[in-house]
């Protein structure tokens, strides 16, 4: 840069990062406070109920017994409703349960 030139601009206000960065910062913060809500939902059923993925609308549940499973599928409803509360849209509309495969047989 020459001496009294005016300097390129290099740093740009956040109004004008792409719409592809926030969006991909919208889904980050979402699944951030998605495993923090749950943690604190299930509390001591995280030994057996473990958050695998999120598909869409769909959340994806490990469940190591089979005992932990039927107690899944009875609190599934009041899960989803209490999921939803913590986000601007309601977002999550199905839990579905997967067979823990590092579980040792019952």
């Amino acid at each position: 840069m020459k001496l009294g030139a005016k300097p390129r601009e290099i740093w740009k206000p956040s109004s004008q990062l792409s719409g592809r960065f926030n969006r991909l910062n919208r889904k980050l913060n979402r699944l951030m406070v998605l495993d923090h809500v749950w943690t604190q939902l299930v509390g001591e059923k995280a030994r057996f109920w473990k958050l695998e993925a999120v598909k869409g609308s769909t959340l994806y549940v490990s469940v190591r017994l089979s005992v932990a499973r039927n107690e899944l599928i009875g609190r599934r409803d009041t899960l989803i409703r209490e999921l939803n509360k913590h986000f601007d849209n309601p977002w999550i509309e199905k839990i579905d349960i997967i067979k823990d495969l590092g579980a040792s047989h019952e």
